[in-house]
């Protein structure tokens, strides 16, 4: 798993497993959230609004913002990283 898979992952591993209602990836970077009346996630950056499951709107954001919250999160996604390769 290379890194960027392994911060997919955990994002995907916190929305559903932890079910996290909302993770947030910095200013002006948006974030995925859980839309009860829709039954779906909804990321939203700025103009930009985006409808679907968890690994696909992950799928899509940007390079840059994802290793952006991994230098927030190190700790955690590197200890997740490495049980999923266990």
């Amino acid at each position: 798993m290379n890194k960027l898979e392994g911060i997919r992952d955990y994002c995907e591993n916190e929305l559903r497993e932890y079910q996290i209602d909302n993770l947030y990836f910095g200013k002006d970077k948006g974030s995925i959230y859980w839309v009860a009346g829709a039954e779906t996630w909804c990321y939203l950056c700025g103009d930009t609004t985006e409808w679907g499951q968890a690994d696909d709107l992950l799928a899509n954001i940007d390079d840059n913002i994802l290793l952006d919250y991994y230098k927030n999160n190190k700790e955690e996604i590197d200890e997740h990283i490495k049980e999923s390769e266990e």
